[in-house]
């Protein structure tokens, strides 16, 4: 499987931050890798994209270059072994909660990393079994279903590229219609061993 992480068009060990737990009221991590799936067959869709599109604020925030129109990406290749948990319903939630505890109804990510090299939460499998209000409005600050990678050794490679998003006046809500395209590097990188 392929995923997109926007961002950074480089991905060495230097820049990686293990992943964090977070203050009680905040159910994402800090650090790790964070991705999306990625289309093969378009390259004119991804659902972050779209999401920091949609969001402009986030778009501006999440800018790391000279331009906010032309976010720095890469495309990595997840190994076949690669260990995901995949917590797509309810029950994989409570799951998480009873096995890897943490204070305020909430689940380790630095313990699940000991086990996985990622997590993938499913938002939309994951909110139809959630009852607690509370829970959901946490879950639902992901925005979109989500990749948390933990270990870069289940990398295969990646490639480096770029989102161009064609302009738009971001201080109004009418963004439908923002065309964007993503256009990934052929040259596959390894990630270097320390």
């Amino acid at each position: 499987m392929r995923y997109l992480t926007v961002g950074t068009s480089e991905i060495t060990r230097e820049k990686f931050i293990p992943v964090e737990d977070t203050e009680p009221d905040n159910i994402k991590p800090r650090g790790g890798l964070w991705l999306t799936k990625y289309n093969e067959d378009f390259s004119t869709y991804n659902e972050w994209v779209d999401f920091i599109i949609d969001h402009p604020n986030v778009l501006y925030y999440k800018s790391t270059g000279p331009s906010i129109w032309e976010q720095p990406c890469s495309l990595v290749t997840l190994k076949d072994n690669a260990d995901i948990f995949n917590l797509d319903d309810s029950d994989k939630l409570a799951y998480l909660m009873k096995h890897y505890p943490l204070a305020d109804n909430k689940f380790s990510y630095q313990e699940i990393s000991r086990l996985y090299d990622a997590i993938f939460i499913n938002l939309l499998g994951v909110l139809r079994g959630v009852k607690d209000p509370v829970m959901m409005e946490r879950l639902l600050k992901f925005g979109v279903n989500t990749l948390v990678l933990f270990n870069l050794d289940c990398i295969e490679h990646y490639q480096s590229g770029m989102v161009l998003i064609e302009p738009f006046d971001y201080e109004y809500s009418l963004h439908e219609g923002t065309t964007y395209e993503i256009k990934i590097d052929d040259v596959k990188k390894r990630i270097l061993q320390k």
